[in-house]
């Protein structure tokens, strides 16, 4: 799933709906939209996305299909429709709502933002190519050094000049 870049983009007005529950899970515990979506390998803020750009009618019959899907789920199929029915009813429908593409990163952001975004990514692109070559280009120490001068414990010692006062 590649939810973990999409999450903070598409902001608070989906959480009603990832966080509200279906039903009880075979422990006992409630199952949310969020889990569903993500035990059915559906990433949850895409399909949430999606299911609030579709009519309702369609939505609550996508919704219905996927909670359906669901292990250990009940065979009759009308709990799944009037529950699909309920929580698409969450989902946010302001008249100042829209929604880009959810395929990059930068879909949820203004123009302007994406510019900096990818000047600021291509900044530290050069950077680190310009730490590749200079790393490349100096050579670490013994190497490249003077290999006819003498070792250190061969080198002749020479005893300090006295100076006359």
């Amino acid at each position: 799933m590649a939810h973990a870049a999409l999450a903070p983009l598409i902001g608070a007005q989906f959480d009603k709906f990832l966080y509200a529950p279906i039903r009880e899970d075979r422990n006992g515990t409630p199952l949310s939209v969020l889990s569903a979506l993500a035990r059915l390998d559906v990433d949850p803020w895409q399909e949430a996305l999606s299911l609030a750009l579709m009519p309702k009618a369609t939505a609550a019959a996508r919704l219905a299909a996927l909670i359906a899907a669901l292990p250990d789920e009940q065979s009759s199929d009308n709990p799944a429709k009037s529950t699909a029915a309920d929580l698409v009813t969450l989902l946010p429908k302001a008249p100042g709502f829209t929604v880009g593409s959810s395929d990059g990163v930068f879909s949820a952001v203004g123009p302007q933002q994406a510019q900096i975004r990818f000047a600021l990514g291509a900044l530290a692109i050069l950077a680190m190519i310009a730490l590749a070559l200079s790393a490349s280009l100096s050579s670490p120490p013994g190497i490249g050094a003077n290999p006819s001068a003498a070792p250190v414990s061969e080198a002749t010692t020479t005893a300090p000049r006295e100076h006359s006062p």
